[in-house]
């Protein structure tokens, strides 16, 4: 606001300087009118121009820089201060008051005006209204009606000159400019270029009505002399046209020139280029990237073409994701720790850049990305039930999305908004979760280690760009080499192709599909653009650095081969398989090192083993009574 102000009052500055050098000694004064009019119109539509540049197309590197800034945990205590602007209300305060006095001002001199008008008798003359006054000292107009000595005009010792210079203004409408100015002063009282800018409005329109009458054959020194005599240095009615002795010179002096037809298109002209300049100064520019047109459109470009065309209008009809949830403008109901760990996505993977969140009582929270900040975390863990909390100006690249409303409420309450679930194996539209706390300087070593391996897990799986998190894509297969076993194998009475690679066998199914050991689909995986036939045989190829199904020759009996079962893991060799995946030990119920629970193993081979992982966590409980599990959970019985 103060920048466009800035650039205004610069703008207009140049224009009034240009008129006062260029413009105002020439006699072109009905030209000089419009001028100082619209000037003040360009000055306040340049600094809002905007010029659109369009660019080629550059890479976006950033994509593949990572945030590697630290991340504040959500148990950080924040102090937050919120300080108040008293400079900005000291300001706002005193501009208030300058424009209810400038108005007050206004309206004053308006009244006395009319009343004046009311008061006073009235002759009408022609299209004019003469209004006759007992101490009136010089003549003055408002529009149609003109000020007037009642005993100079009742004994006619008001010259015709006089009274052709008071009716020019009230027939050129000069009144309407001063009005005009008047309300801009209103709005702009600290503004001192608009006082200036009144002054040249007002001259010029004596300049104007000399002009008339000289045109009317007055002789000019009759009626330069009759100035003087009208002429008088009391202070200027701010809402009318009066003959005043501060600007006889000037006027004076413009009555005796004649500018040459040649001079007053030059100097015209010569606005142009002023007006050029400004715009380049004081103007914007805007780059946007020019759309590649190829010269010939080949079969893969059209299909490239329709791709984009399709993704605008994806975009178009794009709908915010609150947590998986679809949400087009709608109110959900969810807890605190739901609500301090939600995550935004759209429904045709567009990134939420930004948006901004309200909370009944504190000020509107600014979020960069797709997540609330950690400051934001710490005002919605304070809420209480039942708060209202709205999430507002929610913005992609290319849209902005609707506003939602957010009720603050129980996990366990029944209008919980619930997160759509993924079964495994399908794919998810749910961005990751947001990235974890880092260690709790305070926490015990077990928790420590605990809290270690959860963010090592983490950002082994997910990365931070700008923001926003991102999921890793899961390592290439590795080629299959000599070292690498495939064959057949009977999964539910149905023939199943595996690949066995550093004592790792996946499972896939006739169509290619890949399965876990009770033929639960996992994932597809690409073929080599053959159709696939149940009944055939499939094999795996490497090709281009990217695993390939074939599918070949039918299935025969013979490739059902049932190979023997692994044989059982001696205890000892699973606590040391454990203690490798940094799993935690407890011995009943007590944490344990791993070292101790080898030894417990080793003296005892009655012990009951339970292991289990869970969130990529392992943890293996031994005890000398049997172990009771409920969900992965180790129940006391």
């Amino acid at each position: 606001m103060e920048l466009l102000l800035l650039k205004s009052s610069v703008c207009l500055l140049a224009l009034l300087l240009f008129y006062k050098v260029a413009l105002e000694p020439l006699s072109i004064h009905k030209f000089k009118r419009v001028y100082l009019l619209v000037a003040v119109a360009v000055a306040a539509i340049i600094p809002f121009i905007t010029f659109v540049k369009y660019v080629d197309h550059t890479f976006d590197n950033s994509s593949f820089i990572f945030d590697t800034s630290a991340t504040i945990p959500l148990d950080t205590n924040f102090k937050i201060v919120e300080e108040t602007n008293y400079l900005s209300i000291i300001l706002w305060s005193i501009y208030a008051l300058g424009v209810g006095l400038f108005f007050i001002r206004f309206c004053a001199n308006l009244f006395k005006i009319v009343s004046k008008i009311r008061k006073h008798t009235k002759v009408k003359s022609q299209s004019f209204i003469n209004v006759l006054m007992e101490h009136l000292e010089i003549p003055h107009t408002f529009f149609n009606y003109i000020f007037l000595n009642k005993n100079k005009f009742e004994n006619k010792q008001i010259p015709a000159e006089v009274l052709l210079h008071e009716q020019t203004h009230a027939k050129q409408k000069h009144s309407l400019d001063i009005i005009i100015i008047e309300l801009l002063q209103v709005v702009f009282w600290f503004n001192p270029l608009v006082y200036w800018l009144k002054k040249e409005v007002k001259l010029n329109h004596e300049f104007l009505a000399d002009q008339h009458v000289i045109n009317q054959g007055i002789n000019t020194k009759t009626y330069q002399t009759i100035l003087l005599q009208f002429s008088s240095n009391q202070q200027e009615l701010a809402l009318a046209n009066a003959i005043n002795y501060s600007s006889i010179k000037k006027r004076f002096t413009l009555m005796n020139t004649q500018t040459p037809t040649k001079t007053k298109w030059i100097r015209s002209l010569l606005l142009l280029p002023l007006l050029a300049l400004l715009l380049y100064s004081f103007s914007s520019t805007k780059e946007v990237e020019k759309e590649v047109i190829p010269k010939a459109e080949t079969k893969a470009a059209s299909v490239i073409k329709d791709y984009k065309n399709q993704s605008i209008v994806d975009k178009q009809n794009s709908t915010l994701l609150v947590n998986g949830i679809a949400c087009d403008g709608c109110t959900l109901n969810l807890s605190k720790k739901g609500i301090a760990e939600l995550i935004l996505s759209t429904t045709n993977q567009e990134d939420i850049t930004n948006f901004k969140l309200k909370i009944p009582g504190i000020k509107t929270l600014f979020n960069e990305g797709n997540m609330p900040n950690n400051e934001a975390r710490q005002y919605v863990l304070k809420t209480k039930k039942g708060d209202i909390i709205q999430l507002f100006d929610i913005k992609t690249k290319s849209n902005k999305l609707k506003p939602v409303v957010i009720k603050v409420v129980d996990k366990n309450d029944e209008n919980y908004s619930e997160s759509p679930k993924v079964k495994k194996g399908e794919e998810s539209n749910i961005p990751p979760p947001p990235p974890p706390p880092p260690v709790n300087p305070n926490a015990t070593p077990e928790e420590r280690e605990k809290q270690e391996r959860v963010i090592k897990k983490y950002y082994k799986e997910n990365k931070i760009i700008k923001g926003k998190v991102y999921k890793n894509p899961p390592p290439p297969p590795a080629p299959l080499n000599s070292d690498t076993e495939t064959g057949f194998i009977n999964i539910n009475d149905e023939a199943h192709f595996f690949v066995t690679t550093k004592n790792k066998t996946k499972y896939y199914n006739k169509s290619g599909i890949e399965v876990d050991k009770k033929g639960n689909k996992l994932s597809n995986i690409p073929t080599d653009g053959s159709k696939v036939i149940p009944g055939q045989k499939i094999t795996k190829v490497y090709k281009d650095g990217k695993v390939f199904i074939k599918f070949k020759k039918t299935w025969k009996d013979d490739d059902l081969t049932l190979p023997p079962p692994p044989p059982p893991m001696k205890t000892t060799d699973h606590i040391i398989s454990m203690a490798k995946k940094d799993a935690l030990f407890y011995y009943n119920g007590e944490a344990i090192t791993s070292d101790k629970a080898l030894d417990l193993v080793k003296n005892n081979s009655e012990l009951n083993i339970s292991s289990h992982t869970n969130n990529g966590v392992s943890t293996v409980h031994l005890s000398e009574k049997p172990i009771k599990t409920v969900n992965g959970k180790v129940v006391n019985e």
